[in-house]
């Protein structure tokens, strides 16, 4: 299921922000604007269908660090935001998950998100009863089963933690189930280590890997899949592109896979440790927009960063091109990739910036 909107209220420096998204949507603007904070919001809400709420929010902080800590508006009577509200709404249903702070002094788990309400509805009806299919306030939950009655959850639930990582039986709930299901297939890529210790440089066990780790790791193994059971033709003529005169390849030693990189005029190849680092980072890359199993959404946040400008038509062609079997969210702060990408398709481009704390929206172009 593609997502048709998202809306986030109450989220580090967003205070309230809905946005329609198309096919491929590229979100820019400056340094410190609150491009990452969008891309951190939606990863969120994947997070959630895993069962992680609570972990994603202790590693970015608590809930304290990720709640909305901005002022009123000039002539705002409106109270500044207590809950951090995240929604999406998606081809055949929404979301919503709403968390609030702990309550003070009764704990030392201070870290720890509460889960205030949390709903899923069919989309097009305007949340109304008859189209409502789980309501959670608190820790009472209510779900409509398979047979589309509405029916008292059985189970005592975590505020910690989302519906989605306590739902047992999922069988019996269908169409919660496979909300849960769309949002754990996104897929959100943010950096590559390619440090000289990283596990990228040095062979690693190869079993068929459809999908790229989200820290690149199985990279290898991963580029032999797609070159076996993928788009090969597109896969090498994106690398030509982005490296022309040299070939990749992966070598098997005794069941583990690395790299290597034969370039014209070298006599031997290069092994994946003598990879530069802006090379490694665009095959990894690669391998993730052209995965034989693409999603139905994927996120990429600022997947420019260091990359040699040389390097940005071929990122441009291969995000048009991956865009074409799955729903992109693109973070960038060069104008350059976000022309080039245009050149190619239509894009949905939303320009941030920051007044007073707060992320707004200054336009939107398609």
């Amino acid at each position: 299921m593609s997502i048709r909107s998202i809306n986030i209220q109450g989220f580090r420096s967003i205070r309230n922000m809905k946005l329609e998204l198309t096919q491929l949507n590229i979100v820019s603007g400056a340094n410190g604007c609150g491009k990452s904070n969008l891309y951190k919001a939606i990863r969120l809400l994947h997070e959630a269908a895993h069962g992680r709420l609570s972990q994603a929010i202790a590693e970015e902080g608590g809930i304290q660090k990720v709640m909305w800590a901005g002022g009123h508006r000039a002539g705002d009577r409106a109270k500044d935001p207590k809950r951090m509200i995240l929604a999406v709404e998606m081809e055949h249903y929404e979301y919503q998950l709403e968390i609030g702070f702990p309550e003070p002094l009764i704990s030392l788990f201070g870290l720890d998100p509460l889960v205030k309400k949390e709903g899923i509805w069919l989309s097009g009806y305007q949340r109304r009863k008859m189209s409502e299919l789980m309501e959670r306030v608190n820790q009472a939950t209510f779900l409509k089963n398979i047979d589309g009655e509405r029916l008292s959850y059985p189970m005592s639930l975590s505020q910690e933690d989302s519906v989605f990582g306590q739902l047992s039986d999922p069988h019996l709930y269908p169409e919660v189930s496979q909300v849960r299901e769309s949002m754990k297939n996104w897929r959100f890529y943010h950096e590559f280590s390619v440090s000289a210790s990283s596990p990228i440089r040095v062979p690693q066990v190869g079993i068929r890997s459809p999908i790229l780790a989200h820290d690149g790791v199985n990279l290898a193994a991963a580029f032999e899949t797609l070159r076996e059971r993928g788009q090969t033709e597109t896969l090498y003529a994106v690398l030509n592109k982005a490296f022309p005169h040299s070939h990749f390849s992966v070598e098997a030693l005794g069941g583990r896979f690395q790299m290597l990189m034969q370039r014209e005029g070298i006599l031997r190849p290069l092994e994946s440790a003598e990879f530069s680092d802006g090379t490694l980072r665009f095959l990894c890359l690669t391998v993730a927009l052209l995965s034989p199993r693409p999603p139905l959404f994927m996120a990429l946040n600022e997947p420019e960063n260091s990359l040699h400008p040389e390097l940005l038509p071929a990122l441009a062609m291969l995000i048009a091109e991956a865009s074409r079997y799955t729903q992109l969210w693109v973070t960038s702060h060069s104008t350059v990739l976000v022309e080039m990408i245009k050149s190619y398709c239509d894009v949905s481009h939303f320009q941030l910036d920051q007044k007073q704390g707060e992320t707004v929206l200054v336009s939107v172009s398609n």
